[in-house]
């Protein structure tokens, strides 16, 4: 199978360089993009080849049943051509927006957008470029080539397939441009460089064959988190109401637990390891920990506040390359090839100065005392000193982050004082096929519409996402720290080099934990009233303490599409029956290069293999390998394999591959002229024994005059990701608002068992056009009612937030019981200490696990509403656009887990749902255009809407009712002649700041955004 997989890409590369072609899509030669008045939302043209996203049979009406949304490319530019992030923010119908550099929703998730119809999820919306499946990530997306896009909000899993259950985004190029067309934009951005783009689209051949070729290129520049005002709401813990969000408990001013002598024999407990406690220690003072911006909680916790080390935008870079070949082989054929190539580059993501430390090289799991400092180490000696402990022969502190006030400058060259990910997405698609009818010599089969092409998608994704190695930060607390200390170990029954004269020497340097070592915060120029100078820890040092854990993921598909098209001969008062049918066939695979053997899952354990301790008088030495708590030789590595990092857990890379076969068949019965229908109908088959039926019926009835009615009921589906490995468990990061905010790990562990998602969608709407208040107005008005009820959604079976408010339920967030007879869920909880009734939340766990599989499904209906106006004003033309989604229901249905009911149901409508990580359900948005055209001059004036939404968490938060998001954007166009074109726009034209919400930036970055008012200029020129 990979030979033939490989075979086949290669054939499908060949075949359209080679020039054999996909569906024109019957649009016109040089197609000028605009639509007609009164018809923003449907097809733009009226060649009777056009068809609609949606249906597979040509000559289907552009007025069809199903709600085709349309925005031309003029539609576009008449409004300062926004970005492909910008565009997908706007919609009605969209839900929460990727492509922000929004390191808390995912850092590998920057600058690549993601469309989200109906809010359902990214991957329940199909992308589709010249009607070929095509990667979500739709970075390789020719704007300067674009015609129209077409998104279809329905669900068409029949027409298309899986993935298509919120509906389609159909991204359709221009069809035989001829000429040199330029274009380029910048946008000033207060506090940034500004973003800026450029872009040249060439077309030869007039005659039968046409070549078209793009190239683009965009830029967005850094904008610090501190540039805008709203986010130092969350700097001054003492000023009521302050955002708290992006505040931690884990840092590096510690309290220091003192240690007598170590343990002769090693076991695993804190004591048992280090020595006894002899008291506590703080490294810092309630003033000292003020000064650096920090927040005196107790006697072992100066918080700090992350968020002034990150950025609400990061510099990235966007190049983008497409080419096209058009040809007409006969009166019967036609041929199209393509060409499309993406990648977005993100040097730097930055985040927190180091990862916080929730496991450790200690014998004893969980987050605390994980670290010991030998009272050998110089720095723990004066430490001692300075605060008068006498007779300690180590420290060790109650938790701990390597780097967290005073910054980190050694990895982000530069440019910032964080721990920056990379980003290198590439995204490259190769199509061609061959359409047409069969002519006189097939006999009865002339006339018949044929549609064959091969489609293959490529997406290389690399991302580093850094943590700390914890034994070797072990290691420089013992003075063995650096790549260039290679000291003996001379006692074999512990864990890290015991070497005590080699300590610091050799090109072995001790590593400075204390507060001594940094002058103050670097990004607030706050200082450090405990600096000690020539304590700093190097750079060298620092930078050895981190792994990139580096992954790269490619995701491979191909694809075959085979469809038949024509009329049955039977002949009804409306015209003739049309059907289409056709088969399709693919073959996905995946697969993870990751050669790292401290990431890739070689290193088990906190400690590299070889490394040894006693068990006992007499015993021989044992490795640390995974083992339960309660083994006698276990050695500090739970059961499972949790890696050398503090947070973040080993990814043994993975590979996976699928087949699909399916056939499908679509009938348009014209009943009478006014009065039609479509069905439609696939049968899907998944490798792996997965597959599903699905079916659609649409119908559209012209009542009289003005008014038609239209609607549509079927059903869909969604297969388990490719990527979804049964058994796999996946490591990340969460966000606990039960444990102070803190982030702190979470495991999803995949179920074997895994299922196709359903679906079951229906959609009814009314569309009256008709003249306005005069002749010569033109009046239009579409309200579409949906509905959309998903079952066995996949995806987490309960968030790990959810089930720490459950095991934390008692008031403050405290346990009330540690019996999991009562209270099943507290073997999902990785306890730093064992538990205790009336235990805090706040540094009490270090990891919570949930089930990734068939969850309870959701339901999801509402109106969208359209009404367009368009009237002679003056020496020109007003036309008037209101845009509209209301939901009226978001719910998701009951979810168990372990016996445990985690919700008897969620009303989601409304409120900001961070225990969906932050998937905001506004119950309103809407867009407002007033365009005014006066002969080369057109002006439009933009209102955008997004209704407020309510923090549904327990408890008063910051931003806890939200705030209406209304923006107001103003373009001017000017055309000097026909092939020279300059815009204006200026976005935000009052500045708005976007709704408060408790989140580390002090917004929905999903949602909103946090330029402000911004000033964009473009020009564009023809040859």
């Amino acid at each position: 199978m990979k030979l033939a997989f490989h075979g086949a890409s290669r054939a499908a590369i060949l075949f359209c360089l080679a020039g054999v072609a996909l569906p024109a899509w019957g649009q016109e030669a040089n197609p000028p993009g605009a639509a007609p008045k009164g018809q923003a939302s449907e097809a733009v043209s009226q060649v009777q080849e056009v068809v609609v996203t949606g249906s597979l049979i040509r000559g289907t009406p552009v007025d069809a049943a199903l709600p085709v949304e349309v925005f031309s490319r003029q539609q576009l530019e008449e409004r300062g051509s926004p970005t492909a992030l910008e565009f997908a923010k706007s919609l009605t119908i969209s839900g929460p927006t990727t492509g922000e550099s929004y390191y808390f929703g995912g850092p590998a998730l920057t600058g690549s957008v993601n469309y989200n119809l109906r809010g359902l999820g990214s991957d329940k919306t199909l992308i589709l470029l010249n009607g070929r499946r095509m990667d979500p990530n739709t970075s390789n997306i020719p704007s300067i080539a674009l015609a129209r896009t077409e998104i279809l909000k329905d669900g068409a899993a029949v027409t298309y397939g899986a993935d298509a259950t919120g509906g389609v985004v159909n991204f359709i190029t221009r069809d035989h441009f001829v000429g040199l067309e330029m274009q380029a934009q910048y946008k000033y951005v207060d506090g940034s460089d500004g973003d800026y783009s450029a872009g040249v689209l060439g077309g030869v051949g007039d005659g039968p064959v046409n070549f078209m070729w793009s190239a683009e290129y965009e830029h967005r520049s850094r904008l610090h988190a501190l540039d805008r005002d709203f986010t130092h709401n969350s700097l001054d813990p003492t000023k009521p109401g302050y955002n708290p969000a992006p505040w931690s408990t884990f840092t590096n001013l510690a309290g220091w637990a003192p240690r007598g002598a170590l343990p002769a024999v090693p076991s695993a407990t804190a004591n048992g390891e280090f020595g006894a406690p002899l008291g506590l220690v703080s490294d810092f003072t309630p003033a000292s920990c003020a000064a650096v911006g920090g927040r005196y909680d107790n006697a072992y916790t100066c918080a700090y506040n992350y968020i002034p080390y990150y950025n609400l935008v990061e510099n990235t870079d966007t190049y983008r390359a497409y080419a096209q070949l058009n040809a007409k082989i006969t009166d019967d054929m036609e041929f199209h090839g393509e060409v499309a190539y993406g990648q977005v580059t993100v040097p730097q993501v930055f985040g927190s100065p180091s990862q916080p430390m929730i496991r450790g090289p200690a014998l004893a799991p969980g987050a605390t005392f994980q670290l010991y400092v030998p009272i050998t180490n110089p720095y723990a000696a004066a430490f001692a000193a300075a605060n008068g402990v006498v007779g300690a022969s180590g420290f060790t502190p109650v938790t701990y982050r390597l780097l967290a006030h005073g910054g980190n400058s050694a990895l982000g060259g530069g440019d910032g004082f964080g721990v920056p990910d990379r980003i290198d997405n590439k995204v490259w698609r190769v199509s061609g096929g061959l359409k047409g009818q069969f002519g006189d010599w097939a006999g009865l089969a002339k006339g018949i519409g044929y549609d064959f092409a091969v489609t293959y998608n490529e997406s290389v994704s690399y991302n580093t996402h850094p943590d700390t190695i914890g034994y070797r930060v072990q290691e420089a607390l013992n003075g063995f720290g650096g790549p260039n200390c290679h000291a003996a170990d001379l006692d074999p029954t512990r864990f890290g080099t015991q070497n005590p004269a080699a300590a610091g020497q050799n090109g072995c340097m001790w590593w400075n934990p204390f507060s001594s070592s940094f002058a103050g915060q670097p990004v607030r120029n706050l200082s450090n009233p405990n600096y000690v100078a020539g304590s700093e820890n190097s750079a060298e040092l620092t930078r050895w303490m981190f792994d990139p854990r580096a992954t790269e993921t490619t995701n491979r598909s191909l694809t075959t599409d085979l469809v038949f098209d024509g009329r049955a001969g039977i002949h009804l008062p409306g015209g003739d029956v049309g059907w289409a049918l056709g088969g399709q066939l693919r073959y996905f695979k995946t697969s993870e290069s990751i050669p790292d053997p401290l990431y890739n899952g070689t290193v088990e354990c906190a400690w590299p293999h070889g490394t040894t301790s006693a068990n006992g008088v007499g015993s021989s030495n044992l490795d640390a390998n995974p083992a339960a708590t309660t083994d006698p030789n276990f050695r500090g590595c739970t059961p499972d394999a949790p890696g050398p990092f503090v947070l973040f857990a080993p990814n043994p890379p993975d590979s996976a591959h699928r087949n699909q076969y399916s056939v499908f068949g679509e009938l348009e019965i014209p009943v009478f002229d006014d009065l039609n229908f479509q069905l439609a109908a696939r049968h899907e088959e998944f490798s792996g024994g997965l597959g599903a039926t699905v079916y659609k019926i649409a119908g559209k009835w012209h009542v009289w005059g003005p008014l038609s009615l239209r609607g549509s009921y079927g059903t869909n589906y969604q297969t388990p990701p490719i990527s979804v490995i049964p058994g796999a468990v996946t490591i990340a990061a969460r966000n606990y608002t039960v444990a102070g905010g803190n982030w702190l790990a979470a495991q999803f562990i995949t179920d074997s068992n895994l299922k196709p998602e359903t679906a079951k969608s229906w959609n009814i709407g009314a569309i009256w056009r008709s003249r306005g208040f005069s002749p010569d107005h033109d009046f239009r008005l579409i309200i579409d009612y949906f509905d959309i009820r998903t079952q066995d959604q996949i995806g987490q079976i309960a968030d790990p937030n959810q089930i720490a408010d459950l095991v934390f339920n008692g008031a403050g967030g405290v346990t009330t019981t540690c019996d999991p007879a009562v209270q099943p869920l507290l073997n999902r909880v990785t306890f730093n200490t064992p538990c205790v009734v009336g235990m805090s939340a706040v540094g009490a766990f270090s990891s919570i696990s949930t089930r990734y599989g068939n969850g309870p499904g959701q339901t999801t209906n509402g109106f969208d509403i359209q009404a367009d106006y368009d009237m002679p004003l003056a020496a020109g033309d007003l036309s008037l656009n209101v845009t509209a989604t209301r939901i009226t229901e978001l719910r998701t249905g009951a979810t168990e887990l372990d016996g445990v009911v985690i919700s008897t149901g969620d009303d989601r409508l409304g409120t900001l749902n961070f225990a969906t990580f932050a998937q905001a359900a506004p119950k309103w948005r809407a867009n407002f255009s007033a365009n005014y055209r006066l002969d080369r001059h057109n002006f439009r004036l933009g209102v955008n809407y997004v209704s407020a939404v309510k923090d549904e968490r327990p408890g008063v938060q910051y931003g806890e009712n939200g705030r209406e998001w209304i923006t107001v954007d103003f373009t001017y166009r000017l055309a000097f002649s026909d092939d020279l074109a300059f815009t204006a726009t200026v976005e935000n034209l009052f500045d708005r700041d976007p709704p408060p919400a408790q989140e580390e930036f002090g917004y929905d970055p999903w949602t909103a955004n946090p330029l402000g008012r911004t000033i964009q200029v473009g020009v564009k020129k023809s040859f």
